[in-house]
């Protein structure tokens, strides 16, 4: 009897450190900066309550430089939903982030944002916000991090984002 419970034991604290999973395979270093690559995808819809209220949709992506070599050069494609009154209002929405490796992973997004100088040659668009991952593939399976975003848009220029990044997979 006492052979049986040990061997009992033994599958079950067997079956228990493999159901586990392995450990964390490692930690990154995400902050980056990036750059557009493309024209953002955009949709306006007025929804009539106020002349300033005003719903968009967005699909744009950029390209990450970042110190950690896994992130460094990825694509990050941003689904945008972006509620606005006046020139101001949140946005947000979801990161995919396709490595060069080819593994991605998902992170949420939610930011605040306004617009100065709203209708003018001039205007400049000033935001922040954050972002936790959700999901990945391949040994980012398991991520789990995120971090805050801030950055500046000018027209004709571009925009200017830093954001500071740590994860675990």
């Amino acid at each position: 009897m006492k052979k049986l419970t040990f061997l009992l034991i033994m599958i079950v604290a067997s079956g228990l450190a493999i159901a586990g999973g392995p450990a964390r395979a490692g930690e990154m270093d995400c902050s980056a900066t990036k750059r557009s690559l493309s024209s953002p995808y955009s949709e306006v819809i007025k929804l009539g309550d106020d002349p300033s209220h005003k719903l968009m949709q967005q699909i744009r992506v950029h390209l990450i430089s970042s110190n950690d070599p896994d992130f460094d050069g990825a694509e990050q494609t941003v689904y945008a939903h972006q509620d606005e009154y006046d020139g101001a209002g949140t946005s947000v929405g979801y990161f995919l982030y396709t490595l060069k490796s080819g593994e991605k992973l998902w992170a949420k997004f939610d930011s605040i944002y306004s617009v100065a100088g709203l209708g003018t040659p001039d205007w400049v668009a000033t935001y922040q916000g954050v972002f936790h991952f959700i999901s990945g593939t391949g040994k980012y399976a398991g991520i789990r991090g995120g971090g805050n975003y801030q950055g500046t848009v000018l027209p004709g220029a571009g925009f200017n984002e830093t954001s500071v990044c740590s994860a675990e997979y």
